[in-house]
């Protein structure tokens, strides 16, 4: 399996705090049958050229901690982007792995601004498949599955949290992402770690999850197909997503402005 959404570099973000918890969280990894992760470090803001820097120099630091350590795990660089933060395409950070092929783009968990449809359309038009980190956590999602419907009708994917199909944030969560999956709503399955402890690099059991109740072959693609893909900066072949029947004309105000 590979974790294409972690946060195991240490004090850039909220998760670890110290190469002693980097360290942690990938033997956790490495023990759960995980075999690499790209580092998504936040970007809440802006993405310029300092914070760059400083995490291209935590993960070359990273990278040489794994090989100090002699641990079969490797690594890629990305990052997590709020929907509203500022960036250059072209920056190191942007894509997954530096492909320009997939970028992780993380929504608030209480809303969605009225421009989120309009820059996922945008990133498309550059080459860029955005990925929508957890979207079944936040809240309007929850209250109207059809925009995360309509999100991948406009080209996004959607990465989905280990976390979410065990229940490790809540039932109201559990069933939105049951939801998704009965919907072919869902392309990956990745930890969203940050730490070892309430917020660890596993992946397993969410897999045995999926395996038990939509299939093997699905796990597989979720845990592993489309990880490598997204890693290779390699096209992941999309079902067709079944449109839920819940129909709200809030949607409207998302993508009714977007013209294909």
């Amino acid at each position: 399996m590979i974790d294409i959404h972690s946060h195991i570099l240490p004090q850039i973000d909220d998760g670890a705090q110290d190469w002693d918890e980097s360290l942690a969280m990938i033997r956790q990894g490495i023990r759960d049958g995980i075999e690499g992760a790209i580092c998504t470090p936040h970007v809440l803001n802006v993405l310029d050229e300092p914070f760059e820097s400083k995490v291209l120099f935590k993960f070359q630091q990273l990278k040489e901690l794994i090989d100090r350590h002699q641990l079969n795990f490797k690594v890629w660089l990305g990052s997590e982007i709020h929907c509203q933060a500022i960036f250059n395409s072209f920056s190191k950070l942007v894509t997954l792995n530096g492909t320009q092929k997939y970028l992780l783009m993380e929504l608030p968990m209480a809303e969605l601004p009225a421009d989120a449809g309009d820059k996922l359309f945008k990133l498309n038009l550059e080459g860029i498949t955005p990925i929508l980190a957890h979207p079944e956590r936040n809240s309007m999602v929850i209250q109207r599955l059809e925009v995360a419907f309509q999100f991948i009708q406009q080209g996004a994917l959607v990465q989905l949290n280990a976390g979410s199909l065990t229940g490790d944030f809540g039932r109201t969560v559990r069933k939105t992402a049951f939801e998704m999956m009965d919907h072919d709503m869902v392309h990956v399955v990745a930890s969203d770690c940050h730490n070892a402890g309430s917020r660890p690099m596993l992946l397993r059991k969410s897999y045995q999850t999926v395996a038990n109740k939509w299939g093997t072959a699905k796990a597989v693609q979720l845990f592993i197909t489309n990880p490598q893909k997204v890693v290779q900066g390699e096209k992941v072949e999309l079902r067709e997503p079944m449109p839920p029947s819940r129909k709200t004309p809030f949607i409207k105000r998302i993508f009714g402005s977007q013209k294909a």
